[in-house]
Order: structure tokens, then C-alpha cells, then sequence
């Protein structure tokens, strides 16, 4: 019996990253011609460091499977204008309270002069979700 009980524990922990699809966030830059979108995403195990995207450029793309003990959180400093003074710290993607993660997931956040948009998919458009700090 507790060899079943360990059995079930490990298959539970190994199989869905084996057969799950990566959940995605994607980042847009339509501030307009000439403006970068700074950002700086992270979670508990990994920092991407500080990037710049272009306007229209393609989305960058963040990849990753829920963990399965930590509750999967990922954060992002967006911030844009002339000295960077617009700004907001996103939170981007928050696993659901489950045992067993979820599979591809997808958060779409599109950075515009008015503030910030949000979708879950991406044949839905984003909706105005944040306003600009400054």
C-alpha cells in the first residue's frame, strides 16, 4: 500500500508535464511607432531579466508548466514612455488553487498609450484592464 501511495504521488507530479501543453503569456507592444515597451517578468524560480520590446514587433513569449507544490505566479514590470515614467507591475498568470496544473493556458497583455489589455485567448480582443502608473 505505500508503495501505491508513492507510485500515484510520482505519476501525478511526472505525467502532466509530460503530456500537458506549456501555458503561455504573451507580451504586445502597441504604444506606437517609436516606443518601446520595457518589461521585466519573473517567478519564484525564474527571472527573464529586463527586455525591451518594439512596436508591432512579435510578442515575446513566456513558456512554462504549473508547478505542482508552489502555486504558479508570474509578475511583470511593464513600463514605457520618453524616461519610462508610465509603469505597472503585472501580475500576468496565477495558477489556479489545484493539484492537478493546468494545460495550456494562455494571458495575452498588450501594452497601449491608454493603459493596459487583457485577454485569455487569443481570438477574443483584449479589454482595458489597467491604467498607466506615473
Amino acid at each position: 500500500m505505500k508503495h501505491l501511495i508513492i507510485f500515484i504521488l510520482v505519476t501525478t507530479y511526472f505525467r502532466p508535464h509530460e503530456a500537458c501543453v506549456k501555458n503561455r503569456v504573451l507580451l504586445h507592444n502597441e504604444l506606437g511607432p517609436g516606443r518601446l515597451l520595457e518589461f521585466h517578468c519573473y517567478s519564484l524560480y525564474n527571472d527573464l531579466g529586463v527586455k525591451n520590446l518594439t512596436f508591432n514587433a512579435t510578442p515575446y513569449v513566456i513558456e512554462f508548466h504549473d508547478d505542482v507544490i508552489v502555486l504558479t505566479i508570474w509578475d511583470c514590470l511593464l513600463r514605457q514612455g520618453a524616461n519610462l515614467e508610465y509603469f505597472y507591475k503585472v501580475e500576468v498568470y496565477k495558477a489556479g488553487h489545484r493539484i492537478i496544473p493546468k494545460c495550456g493556458q494562455i494571458r495575452v497583455w498588450t501594452a497601449k498609450l491608454d493603459g493596459i489589455y487583457f485577454s485569455r485567448d487569443l481570438d477574443t480582443p483584449p479589454v482595458l484592464a489597467l491604467h498607466w502608473n506615473s
